[in-house]
């Protein structure tokens, strides 16, 4: 039975070793992302293996790209669309504003610490391969080094630092990881973040509709501003107006009053004013028709000046 058993062991090895062998380059994982300044990300994950690899043992592709796909960590979630070409088979997931906390998973992460954006994506052979490592533990390593990456992020603002080869060009990251080749234990990059969206504008946004407070402000301020430009255009034509009546007074009081009577038998009759109101002392009656009036006869006062 021992005997049996170690026979059957060492076939599952081979027939492990001679797939591995075949995989060379069998997945494929391409990502192109993009950080938002709202803290939303927005992009494409696309996993792939060869057709020729997922049908050994008579298997469909979609059955080999399930057995296979056991080896991936998980994956940030999303909706997921079958990708099929010629030579290659596999799936697709689309983000779309997605929020950054879910860019958190086994595989791939996007967090934001303060004024700073950071990616990695572990390339650790113990998290990849897992259901290979548990027919021989020696072939997980094999696995990874049998993958293929390409990755491109790119964020909202300035690229600060990156690792393992990757090329910036303007605010993005390119990292091209080929099979059969050695990989780094992560690949790595760090971005500035913009300045966070006040609350406000974060509630304006999350309503949909205009700034209600603030019009209702605005219109209060113009209102005010047009009652103020009134009550000083009134102000100069209310004191303009009491000058004007004040003048017309003095006038009235210093000046002369004068009135005449034609074709009156008596004649004119001069009354002048001193400027204090009352009349003067002198009236002086002159006839219009030529007519010489008796002197009135002179009285004198006793006691007064002149008394004889």
């Amino acid at each position: 039975m021992r005997s049996g058993f170690g026979r059957i062991k060492t076939l599952h090895g081979v027939v492990c070793l001679v797939l591995l062998a075949a995989l060379s380059g069998c997945m494929q994982l391409n990502i192109g992302l993009t950080v938002k300044a709202d803290d939303t990300v927005s992009g494409q994950l696309l996993l792939t293996a060869e057709r020729k690899v997922l049908t050994l043992n008579n298997k469909t592709v979609e059955q080999g790209f399930a057995d296979l796909r056991q080896n991936i960590p998980a994956l940030p979630p999303g909706p997921e669309t079958p990708y099929a070409t010629d030579t290659h088979f596999g799936f697709q997931i689309n983000y779309q504003n997605v929020p950054l906390d879910q860019f958190d998973s086994e595989s791939l992460r996007i967090v934001r610490a303060n004024d700073r954006y950071v990616f990695t994506l572990p390339l650790d052979p113990k998290k990849y391969g897992g259901k290979v490592a548990e027919q021989d533990p020696e072939n997980q390593a094999r696995f990874m080094l049998l993958m293929s990456f390409e990755i491109a992020v790119t964020f909202p603002g300035r690229v600060l630092d990156v690792n393992a080869g990757g090329q910036v060009n303007d605010r993005t990251v390119t990292w091209r990881v080929n099979p059969n080749e050695p990989k780094p234990a992560e690949l790595r990059a760090v971005a500035e973040a913009p300045p966070r969206p006040s609350a406000a504008a974060a509630d304006t946004d999350a309503a949909g509709g205009p700034p209600w407070l603030l019009i209702a402000a605005g219109a209060v301020v113009l209102l005010l501003v047009a009652l103020l430009v009134v009550l000083l255009l009134r102000r100069p034509r209310a004191a303009g107006d009491s000058t004007t009546d004040t003048e017309a007074t003095a006038a009235s009081a210093a000046g002369e009053v004068t009135t005449a009577t034609e074709g009156s038998a008596a004649g004119e009759v001069t009354t002048a004013t001193d400027g204090s109101g009352a009349a003067d002392a002198t009236t002086t009656v002159e006839p219009t028709d030529g007519t010489a009036l008796p002197a009135a006869p002179r009285t004198t006062i006793p006691g007064s000046p002149g008394a004889g």
